[in-house]
């Protein structure tokens, strides 16, 4: 008779827990390693994100990001996408503020 196998949540944290602690051992970048967001701000004008998942919501004044492990939040004015690729994206116009919801 086979056993059954029930997904514990604990298991993906110790997961990542691993994988974190064998990135600092080789010393990778954690962007690299776990799929860690990044966020470049270049003065108010313009944001890069690398490591994003998808566009949850977009509008002139404000633009939601799907993360790995959050959701990232751009306000501002005449915001728009410049470019996209699969592993970043540009954001320009005016920014105001950029929040993180988990």
């Amino acid at each position: 008779m086979k056993k059954k196998h029930r997904l514990n949540p604990n298991d993906t944290n110790r997961e990542s827990r691993t994988r974190e602690r064998l990135a600092e051992g080789l010393e990778l970048p954690k962007d690299v390693s776990c799929g860690v967001v990044v966020v470049t701000v270049t003065g108010r004008r313009s944001l890069v994100l690398e490591n994003y998942r998808g566009i949850v919501a977009f509008d002139d004044d404000h633009i939601v990001i799907q993360t790995k492990e959050c959701k990232v939040i751009v306000h501002g004015c005449r915001l728009k996408v410049d470019y996209y690729t699969n592993e970043e994206m540009k954001i320009v116009g005016l920014i105001h503020q950029i929040s993180y919801e988990v």
